[in-house]
């Protein structure tokens, strides 16, 4: 019984890292400004852009870069799987 327990709780500490950062990278709400921008002309181009632009430039580039990450599926559960398997055989050469 006492193998056991120090088998999964192998487990659980090498999953529990894993399972934190992929919480902390979940994707943020955007504020409802961002979402409907207003149709403007098209600026001339300056050597010196103002605030807004550079602004509506980071929000687009933001927008792309979020849908971008869609595209990419999860993997998160084959690093959970991973982490599981060390933990098992850390707790297995521990043991023996």
């Amino acid at each position: 019984m006492r193998k056991l327990l120090f088998a999964l709780t192998a487990c659980v500490l090498c999953a529990a890292p894993l399972k934190a950062q992929s919480a902390s990278l979940a994707p943020t709400p955007q504020p409802a400004e961002a979402a409907a921008p207003e149709p403007k002309e098209a600026p001339k181009p300056s050597l010196y852009p103002s605030t807004d632009e550079v602004r509506q430039q980071v929000v687009r580039a933001e927008r792309e870069r979020a849908q971008a990450e869609k595209v990419v599926p999860s993997q998160d559960w084959l690093y959970l799987i991973a982490a599981i398997v060390v933990g098992v055989v850390i707790a297995a050469v521990i043991l023996n």
